[in-house]
Parts: C-alpha cells; structure tokens; sequence
C-alpha cells in the first residue's frame, strides 16, 4: 500500500468520524431542544394552575372576610360601624366577583391599564414598596 493510500484511508477515515460526531451533536441538540420545550410547556402549565389557583383562593378569601366583617359588625350596637362595615364588606365582594369574572390575561391586561392611567401614583407605590423591603431585609444596615 503506498502512502497516498493510507492518506487517503486515513482521511476518509476521519471524514466518517467528523461525521459521525456532528450526527450525534445534531442528535443530542434536537433532544435537549424537544425535552427544553416540553419542560417549558409544563412548567407554563403549572404556573397557570398555580396562578388560578392563588385567584381562586383570594376571591373565597375576600368572600369570607365580607362575611366575619358583617358578622362582627352585627354585634355592635351602632349604626355607623354596622353601615360603614356594610359597605366595607360590599367591597371586599365586589372585588371577588371581579376576580371571578376575569380570566388570568383579562387580569394582566387590566393592571397595565391602571399603570398607564396612573403612571406617577403607580411609580410612588413601587418605590414605597421597594423602601420598606429594603427597610425590612435590612439592605440599609452596615456589617462591620
């Protein structure tokens, strides 16, 4: 054999390797590729539920507030407290029937409605939001 031959052997030889390795790379890219999206859609499907879930369960929370205020209200022996609580409750139901009759995106896009309309009040609640965290985890203090 002479050795333009083995060369050549030798070159097609790795050429069949290159290839092998760029098949099994394509391979294992199209798997994590099907598996990411898979996991992706699944944990969409779990933050939904969970987000319905958290929906749902502050409307029966609202609900059943609504109701402990009446109650307690009931047992006071004047009238402002008992009206004033009456529409307090009224409220706090008319909040959970708008969380009942909103779906998750009607929900999203009610919210960015409120931030445009109230773009300054909006900002000034997120910066006290942000202070009081910051005030509460301590971000303020210094370790020495």
């Amino acid at each position: 054999m002479s050795i333009d031959n083995e060369n050549d052997d030798l070159c097609e030889n790795a050429q069949n390797i290159i290839e092998d390795v760029e098949t099994r790379a394509r391979d294992a890219a199209e798997s994590l590729s099907t598996e990411a999206s898979r996991a992706s859609a699944d944990l969409r499907r779990t933050l939904r539920s969970n987000a319905n879930g958290a929906k749902e369960k502050a409307s029966d929370s609202l609900i059943h507030a609504a109701e402990a205020i009446r109650a307690e209200a009931a047992k006071s022996d004047n009238d402002e407290v008992v009206r004033q609580a009456g529409s307090f409750a009224r409220s706090m139901e008319k909040a959970a029937l708008y969380l009942d009759s909103r779906t998750l995106e009607q929900l999203g896009e009610d919210a960015k409605e409120v931030v445009r309309e109230n773009v300054w009040p909006t900002l000034g609640v997120a910066v006290g939001i942000g202070f009081l965290l910051g005030l509460l985890f301590g971000g303020g203090r210094r370790h020495e």
